[in-house]
């Protein structure tokens, strides 16, 4: 079964399952978190310190580093066998461990002043102290994340998705142990659930290794910065990372501007309600991008075109489809989903009420959240990462300049409101990229 090849709807099915579970496991953590933490200075810090190491993880994981090695490895097994493969995967991991240990260090040493000034720059001194400490320990996670990317690149390029799929599943095991540490052990407080965000990390890596063995692959330092292969895979990884660090930079300035807006609480109401509205993104358009891509890649790399039109028209149709029915149904029970789920302890109603009034605000915009999974694929496979960088930074500077304009009127709502919009504007110009690519492709 670890071996074991899925077709694109099996997949789907796999990665969906996966990540219902995982959902589950993240409305227990978080209504466990919401009960322990509420809205008070700790659950402030947390978020906030989630951000950064979230956002360069993004830049290795979050399918960046997958989507930009799958169609090279695809290419050289094809033309030079396992072998290269091999020590492709090896160059990979040996470059991308020793880029990001120097990025975590540089992290950890100015994490004061990017606290300061770009993360939660309206924190008072204790909280903005207490941030720094937290982003601190949460860095030390991104070392485990980039074997994890690299195994994950390796298991979906041949269609093995079970192993990446349990590591779906795992996610928020350990974070819900740091909780209940922190509720049931004297002065361990918010560290719980922080110290639980590298175990995290550590059991995906336990997990996903089990399949790096089971294909007889050995990781092992190769250090060759003049490697053909793998200055093609950075030119792809570099402006895809970069595309991935730009949409989760968005929740930095998410988080910058909440800090200073007129609600008591909007931070912490802001991420419950971004954690809602991630579940249908994750079920459909992550699920089933992440399913279809490889074969996406595949028919690309051989240049049939038919196929690749065929699969990513069908990937998008039902994507879409989907992703209305689920807007129209958080519409209808998000506020009792929200009061079922969240409203204990020091999670009121009044929170409630807010939370619900943003995730309106953001489900909206669905249907273009999940088109833009599977359109950003269709032209990574093109070898064509350049654009969704050029549309990602576009969709940014757009969100922080409507942001800007109308925090003071509208409060907190102007942040999902600013993201909707933008991200409408940048899936249509996306779709529009990627016809004319496929177009050119054809027609050479």
């Amino acid at each position: 079964m670890i071996r074991r090849e899925f077709t694109i709807a099996e997949g789907t099915i796999l990665f969906i399952s996966a990540y219902v579970l995982s959902a589950g496991l993240g409305i227990i953590r978080q209504a466990l978190f919401n009960a322990e933490f509420g809205t008070g200075m700790e659950a402030s810090a947390y978020y906030a310190a989630f951000r950064l190491p979230d956002t360069i993880a993004s830049l290795i994981s979050g399918g960046a580093l997958s989507n930009a090695m799958i169609p090279v490895l695809l290419g050289v097994r094809h033309e030079e066998g396992d072998t290269a493969e091999r020590r492709l995967v090896n160059l990979a991991a040996t470059t991308l461990t020793a880029a990001v240990t120097l990025i975590v260090l540089i992290c950890i040493v100015f994490a004061p002043f990017l606290v300061r000034f770009v993360i939660a720059p309206g924190f008072d001194s204790a909280t903005a102290a207490l941030t720094v400490a937290l982003t601190r320990i949460m860095l030390a996670q991104l070392i485990l994340v980039v074997i994890s990317s690299v195994a994950i690149a390796v298991l979906n390029a041949r269609n093995q998705f079970l192993l990446t799929a349990i590591s779906i599943v795992t996610h928020n095991i350990t974070m819900i142990g740091g909780i209940l540490a922190a509720r049931f052990i004297p002065g361990v407080g918010i560290y719980g659930p922080t110290c639980g965000v590298v175990g995290d990390a550590l059991l995906q890596l336990v997990i996903l290794w089990i399949g790096l063995r089971a294909n007889r692959f050995r990781l092992r330092p190769v250090w060759d910065l003049r490697d053909a292969q793998l200055r093609r895979m950075l030119r792809l990884l570099t402006p895809n990372g970069l595309s991935s660090g730009v949409n989760y930079a968005g929740g930095i300035v998410d988080t910058a501007f909440a800090s200073l807006a007129r609600e008591p609480g909007a931070l912490p109401t802001l991420f419950n309600a971004g954690l809602l509205m991630g579940v249908p993104l994750r079920l459909i358009g992550v699920a089933l991008a992440q399913a279809a891509f490889p074969r996406i890649a595949a028919s690309a790399a051989r240049g049939d075109w038919a196929r690749m039109r065929k699969t990513l028209g069908a990937a998008l149709a039902i994507s879409i489809i989907l992703a209305i029915g689920a807007a129209l149904m958080l519409a209808l029970t998000g506020r009792s989903l929200i009061r079922l789920l969240f409203e204990r302890g020091r999670f009121d109603a009044a929170a409630g009420d807010l939370t619900s009034l943003l995730l309106i605000v953001y489900i909206a915009g669905l249907p273009a959240y999940v088109a833009t999974e599977v359109l950003t694929r269709g032209l990574i496979a093109l070898h064509d990462t350049q654009t969704p960088l050029v549309t990602n930074c576009a969709q940014l500077m757009g969100r922080i300049a409507l942001i800007w304009m109308w925090l003071e009127p509208w409060g907190v709502v102007a942040i999902p409101a600013a993201f909707a919009l933008t991200s409408a504007l940048e899936t249509l110009t996306l779709g529009m990229a990627l016809r004319w690519r496929m177009r050119a492709n054809v027609e050479g």
